[in-house]
């Protein structure tokens, strides 16, 4: 998987052969595209996405390239996740997330659910960018659990990130996805 802020470039640049194997570093070339998909964002709007596909010219892996605003398997956007696991961070319960988002209560609760499990990790993630970024923003005030600890140490990652690079590329959430690479509902890695 290949995240990306911009689907059009990207297009361009696997056309060109200039993006790069995340395994082996060899270039990509276009390979298709995924299947379409519905995915829907804030407020209820349906979007229908296919994705493309590429292969790596020297050790033949296949991935797909996804826009940063989307996390793979999901069907609501990252802003949608977003807001329902900075719900969670403030202390709200699922039923009231997710009847602010219009979400079914079962779905919400499995992201919170997976976002708990992965809180530590993702909180990892977020302290090493801040730390690459700008040591100096990283957060130190105390929080309710390990959620809410992950969520700031992403939002501070990406805030350090778009002051050192100047004005924010995409939104948060999307800028969070590239930096957890797509993995903000995975598990937590064993180990």
């Amino acid at each position: 998987m290949i995240e990306v802020f911009d689907v059009v470039v990207a297009r361009r640049a696997l056309a060109r052969r200039l993006l790069r194997c995340p395994g082996c570093g060899g270039p990509l070339r276009p390979w298709g595209r995924a299947r379409l998909r519905k995915v829907r964002d804030a407020d209820g709007v349906e979007l229908a996405i296919r994705p493309d596909r590429a292969r790596c010219t020297d050790c033949r892996a296949t991935h797909v390239v996804l826009d940063a605003a989307l996390l793979p398997r999901r069907a609501y956007t990252a802003r949608v996740i977003g807001r329902a696991l900075l719900g969670a961070a403030r202390g709200r319960g699922h039923r009231p997330i997710a009847a602010e988002l219009a979400v079914s209560e079962g779905t919400v609760r499995s992201w919170l659910r997976r976002g708990r499990q992965s809180a530590h990790h993702l909180w990892t993630i977020g302290v090493q960018a801040v730390v690459a970024f700008d040591a100096d923003a990283l957060p130190t005030r105390e929080r309710p659990d390990t959620l809410a600890y992950a969520i700031e140490a992403l939002v501070a990652a990406t805030v350090a990130g778009q002051n050192l690079l100047g004005s924010p590329a995409a939104d948060l959430w999307s800028q969070i996805t590239v930096l957890t690479h797509g993995q903000l509902l995975a598990p937590a890695p064993a180990g």
